[in-house]
């Protein structure tokens, strides 16, 4: 029955439908990617700098060396969306074990761990990831933890908000009581009411993430064995003149794909926030 009322707060908002929707059709691409170009999409097919329509074999052209764009463009989504996903569960795992610890116990450790936030917040975040994947290698495996490490403290300190508030509630004290562990209260108890403001924002450090890898392979550090869009803006930021197109269509597909991602984490909130409920 809840599951159904939830389902059926989602679908009022017709943005997130709309998102939802959208960001299945982007899902269902990246994994039909092989099925529609078996092919590697890195490698040289026509004619460099084929303008979208001149050539009916590549409806979106080619970039500066003859690759086809369409094909790095779903081929892209994988990674774009791969990277988006880990990335925000690295985040979720790292920020949520943070955040309770401190929330549940308090005092000196709630105390470390905040000053702990703090001090990732004061790096500038893009900065951190291009150090941590310099130092590391520019690997899929490397951006995610890269990423996954600068984006957990706005979970940390929201799982913290939701376990101060939850902690001497009358179901944590009838647990103690009856001689549970702190680790069983904090993970059977507490931490399933706590989760609903958490997977809202942990939708939105996808879009996060998304951007994140964008802007490190626009930069050049990407993996250069994969197809990504960012790579693919990064490669047509030099013909920008000539040939727009190859910046502007992953360009848009970034875009989309991060309104949407946004879109539908406001259709969580609406859905999974209590007071937006009751109102």
């Amino acid at each position: 029955m809840q599951r159904f009322e939830f389902l059926g707060r989602f679908a009022r908002n017709r943005g997130a439908l709309v998102g939802a929707g959208l960001i299945l059709v982007v899902a269902l691409m990246a994994i039909l990617a092989p099925v529609f170009f078996p092919t590697d999409p890195l490698r040289i097919v026509g004619l460099p700098e084929l303008w979208p329509g001149e050539d009916s074999e590549f409806p979106l052209g080619t970039d500066s060396l003859g690759r086809d764009i369409l094909a790095m463009i779903v081929h892209g989504a994988r990674a774009t969306l791969l990277i988006g996903l880990f990335a925000s569960a690295v985040a979720t795992i790292i920020g949520v074990g943070v955040g309770a610890i401190a929330g549940y116990f308090g005092g000196w450790v709630d105390e470390i761990a905040m000053r702990a936030a703090e001090l990732f917040q004061t790096i500038p975040n893009l900065i951190f990831v291009l150090t941590i994947v310099v130092i590391l290698g520019s690997t899929l495996s490397n951006i995610v933890i890269a990423i996954g490490i600068v984006s957990w403290t706005p979970i940390a300190r929201m799982t913290r908000a939701e376990f101060l508030a939850l902690r001497d509630r009358e179901f944590v004290q009838a647990c103690r009581s009856m001689g549970m562990s702190d680790f069983r209260i904090i993970l059977t108890e507490i931490l399933p009411n706590a989760l609903p403001p958490v997977i809202v924002l942990s939708s939105l450090v996808v879009a996060g993430a998304i951007l994140f890898e964008s802007a490190v392979s626009f930069l050049g550090l990407g993996d250069p064995n994969v197809a990504s869009w960012g790579r693919l803006v990064g490669d047509g930021r030099q013909l920008i003149r000539s040939s727009w197109y190859i910046c502007a269509i992953p360009g848009i597909a970034i875009m989309i794909t991060v309104l949407c991602l946004n879109l539908v984490g406001d259709g969580l909130n609406d859905a999974l926030n209590p007071k937006l409920r009751d109102r």
